[in-house]
């Protein structure tokens, strides 16, 4: 194509010195036939510079699928399908064949999250002990972190907060979803998770009872464990102290001071939410996806005034260290007991039972 255009150059300024019009076939390329000698040699070095560029640069006709080279690597979050059919693009009478590079959506279909679910509950039940106590420990300390910050800012709020309540919640909501953020992208292990994850497993038979009861008596502890130590942790360093320390005091006596059965009611509820929040960060394939996923359904529940287990372990312990006249035996019987039996009804029955019914073994049998 270089030496065509050379050529044609070539016939254009040897008109334009001769005042001779251009040849037909010489300005076919660009400006058509018959045209001035001017025009064409303008319009020659045009298409002419086109046409080098895209010698440099690879120009592939519209309609063929180019691939990139293999030494780049499969894209990140990009899946190659087993058996996908190649791809054929035609254009200008030149058959070119693809491989067949499917799937790149950024969520997965809701049928595969539960399978990868179900994957990920046997993994995790089946880890050993103390992995997954330490997991569960570190796990703890992050809803500590999360919960310390909620306090510090939404306690802090001064008149707004009295003028306002439903701002306070609001803030406390919005700055609480970074705990799951920190266990779910790290590999952590929180209870009120496991009681979703682990029964799928179980549901599609890559985990039995044992594993399930070992898994949920581990995670609970070391889940204790974390926080309870964050929260002295938190009193020792001086940071319960102000709006923080009144608004824990506050939130300690409140949750402690609810029947049984709205305890129950209100923990079912929260974790159905907090357990669609795996379902979704485990949908996405990026941090991004992930961080809307998880954040939505946990401020919901915050802001909804929702009992978490696990939140509970920390708030209530550093509302006692505050100065709330709460006994560990009240915290235990009228709080911990009745949230936790709901959060595993929420987790067990709302989300794994109703998704294996939907997309599992449930279904089929």
């Amino acid at each position: 194509a270089q030496a065509i255009w050379l050529r044609t150059c070539g016939q254009a300024i040897k008109a334009l010195g001769t005042k001779e019009q251009v040849p037909p076939q010489a300005l076919s390329l660009s400006m058509g036939p018959r045209r001035s000698s001017s025009s064409a040699l303008v319009g020659l070095v045009a298409g002419g510079s086109t046409m080098l560029l895209c010698g440099q640069v690879g120009f592939v006709p519209t309609g063929v699928v180019q691939q990139p080279p293999s030494s780049c690597g499969p894209s990140w979050g990009l899946r190659q399908a087993q058996a996908s059919p190649p791809r054929t693009a035609v254009s200008a009478g030149t058959t070119v064949t693809a491989p067949g590079v499917v799937d790149t959506s950024m969520v997965r279909q809701p049928a595969e999250t539960y399978m990868a679910l179900a994957d990920k509950g046997a993994a995790n039940a089946k880890k050993p002990l103390l992995k997954t106590l330490h997991q569960s420990i570190v796990s703890g300390c992050y809803v500590g972190f999360a919960g310390l910050l909620s306090l510090s800012i939404a306690g802090n709020l001064g008149a707004a907060a009295v003028s306002a309540p439903g701002l306070q919640k609001m803030v406390f909501a919005a700055l609480f979803p970074v705990n799951l953020l920190l266990i779910l992208n790290s590999g952590g292990q929180l209870f009120t998770g496991n009681t979703a994850t682990v029964p799928m497993a179980v549901f599609e038979g890559k985990a039995d009872m044992n594993d399930l009861v070992r898994s949920w008596g581990v995670s609970i502890l070391g889940n204790i464990i974390g926080c309870g130590v964050f929260a002295c942790a938190a009193q020792y360093a001086g940071l319960l102290v102000g709006g923080a320390q009144k608004l824990a005091i506050t939130m300690t006596v409140m949750k402690t001071s609810m029947p049984f059965g709205q305890a129950l009611v209100k923990a079912i509820m929260c974790n159905w939410m907090v357990c669609m929040a795996v379902f979704l960060s485990e949908a996405a394939r990026d941090l991004g996806g992930k961080m809307v996923g998880i954040w939505f359904p946990i401020s919901a529940f915050v802001a909804m005034s929702m009992e978490h287990s696990v939140a509970n372990m920390f708030l209530l312990p550093a509302g006692i260290l505050s100065g709330a006249p709460i006994t560990i035996g009240k915290m235990v019987l009228k709080n911990w007991i009745p949230v936790v039996i709901g959060n595993a009804i929420a987790g067990s029955v709302c989300v794994a039972a109703s998704y294996s019914y939907a997309f599992g073994s449930l279904g089929k049998s």
